[in-house]
């Protein structure tokens, strides 16, 4: 016999037994079988070598009957790997069921079954798992041979594949699907190490008694990291199974590679299409050619209407992303706050606008939140600035969760009528883009239209006299640290007026470091910050820092 057995769940998994159910004691289904045997009688299984899988007929065993149980039961204690019976006629009762899963003993049913015929079936992957290994590996090929849908479809068809539990993470080890109790291995510090290699590749770790866990890198550009990982757990992966299982996984992993490329270039076309379109409506004024309008008509954009623009973009010092990273999770998270109009792409964030119509003064319409995509419309109510404000930032909250390190900031415009309307919201949800990305926090959402403060420090910021004037009051800052803990701060101690205190806990430091760094920051700054005048430019010069407020091409 080779160097490695099968399990009952791989066994399943060859799809030798089509329409096959397992009823209870699934947890079972990973234990070796040694052989597979027809079944004599009920009292006869006593009599099996431990391992074996026993397989009934339905003149030998009714699972609907008092000896289904006393099968199990004695199925037990000779340490059985599983029991294969006919399905009855009615339904096997719930206390059948319970007992298999309470004793862990597989119980597998079949519409029609033939016990010698399932036995010799069976026979030869059990005596050769090399066997078992290539009809995997071919069972995998088939099944991946069109790309995965999604990622729930991939861990689902893997796992059947391999009759083991299967977990799909991203770069950072984020479950993304499959079974969450697989990512939770991948914490152990010999998986983290592996996963973290400057050349991601396949490894196998030891995770219990007979148990392995198989990782296999998902990698869109082979000479780069990996994109994601594909994780499986399974038992008695040695000798003659591990390479085709390994084979079976990188399958897959080709297979989903395919997937997101052909998502990707979909999503790049789509995004070039909808950001060419937005520029050529926006540069022909207030008559746009009726083909534009055709064009945005079956992108569900609407040109008439009240509409109130949105900007987005990630702050200044944030994670690094691939260009379009999170737009996919923007998309998905706005349509899930009222918003699914989808984002388009502009040379400094993202825009999409919410349309009500036209009815009133400015600052009447409905709801935009509500109203959603640029093709609805919605009910009379007070602010839609302030609902598409409300689930903007709703929105920004949820991917930046999802994402540690990512901050992302947004403007609104106020609501205006048309196509020229557009374009002025448009306008002014970029520089309130641009204030909140002056601002520290999560997720920070700016109105510039409602407040004329907002307005007074669009001006300031925007004026490229003042910016360098403030760009060389931090420079003394910036050539000392480089970093820019320094600068950092010292906008904390003026954000939180002056107190060391609210400082260190905001920036999670002790406030003896916070003294220390504003007594270097005092001797390094030609400025004297215990005077108002000195005080307000330093501080207005701390948001600026790092915002591009030149308007765009």
């Amino acid at each position: 016999m080779s160097g490695s057995t099968v399990t009952l769940g791989r066994l399943l998994a060859t799809g030798l037994l089509r329409g096959h159910e397992v009823l209870g004691g699934a947890a079972g289904l990973d234990r070796a079988v040694r052989m597979v045997v027809p079944g004599v009688s009920v009292h006869a299984v006593e009599a099996l070598a431990p391992g074996s899988v026993v397989v009934f007929g339905p003149e030998q065993l009714t699972l609907d009957l008092p000896g289904a149980d006393l099968a199990l039961r004695l199925a037990h204690g000779a340490g059985l790997a599983g029991i294969i019976a006919q399905r009855p006629g009615s339904a096997v009762p719930l206390a059948t069921r319970r007992l298999a899963d309470r004793l862990v003993v597989p119980l597998v049913v079949l519409d029609e079954i033939a016990p010698a015929s399932v036995a010799a079936a069976f026979d030869p992957y059990v005596r050769a798992p090399e066997i078992a290994g290539l009809r995997i590996l071919g069972t995998t090929a088939q099944r991946f041979q069109t790309p995965s849908a999604d990622a729930g479809r991939l861990t689902r068809t893997l796992a059947q594949t391999l009759g083991g539990p299967v977990a799909l993470v991203d770069a950072e080890s984020r479950f993304v699907a499959g079974e969450p109790a697989v990512r939770d291995l991948m914490d152990r510090p010999e998986v983290r190490s592996h996963l973290v290699a400057a050349r991601p590749a396949a490894g196998t770790f030891g995770v219990g008694e007979g148990d392995a866990l198989l990782v296999q890198p998902v990698q869109l550009d082979p000479d780069a990291p990996a994109n994601f990982w594909l994780a499986a757990r399974l038992q008695t992966v040695t000798g003659a199974l591990l390479e085709p299982i390994r084979q079976s996984m990188a399958i897959a992993a080709l297979s989903y590679t395919a997937y997101v490329a052909r998502t990707t270039a979909s999503l790049e076309r789509t995004g070039r299409h909808r950001s060419l379109l937005l520029g050529e409506l926006l540069d022909q004024g207030d008559t746009p050619s009726p083909r534009a309008v055709e064009r945005a008509t079956a992108l569900g954009w609407r040109l008439a209407g009240r509409h109130t623009a949105v900007q987005i973009a990630v702050r200044p010092g944030g994670v690094v992303l691939r260009p379009g990273e999170p737009v996919a999770d923007l998309d998905e998270r706005l349509a899930g706050h009222g918003m699914p109009m989808g984002l388009v792409e502009r040379p400094d964030g993202w825009v999409l606008w919410a349309t009500t119509d036209s009815s009133g003064p400015t600052g009447s319409s409905g709801s935009a939140a509500a109203s959603g995509s640029a093709g609805s419309s919605g009910s009379a109510g007070p602010d839609p600035a302030a609902a598409v404000r409300e689930a903007v930032r709703e929105a920004l909250l949820s991917v930046e969760a999802d994402r540690p390190g990512l901050r992302l900031c947004a403007g609104i415009g106020a609501p205006r009528d048309g196509l020229a309307g557009l374009r002025s919201s448009l306008a002014e949800a970029r520089r309130g883009c641009l204030l909140a990305g002056t601002e520290d926090g999560p997720a920070t959402v700016e109105h510039v239209d409602g407040v004329s403060m907002k307005r007074m420090l669009v001006g300031w910021y925007s004026s490229p006299a003042l910016r360098s004037v403030a760009a060389e009051v931090l420079t003394p800052l910036l050539e000392a640290d480089p970093h820019g803990e320094l600068v950092r701060t010292l906008r904390g101690y003026l954000d939180r007026e002056s107190s060391a205190t609210d400082t260190a806990a905001a920036l999670g430091m002790h406030r003896n470091t916070v003294m220390q760094r504003l007594e270097r920051i005092r001797d390094l700054l030609p400025v004297d910050l215990d005077d108002p005048d000195d005080r307000i430019v330093v501080h207005l010069a701390t948001r600026a820092l790092g915002v591009a407020w030149e308007e765009p091409d």
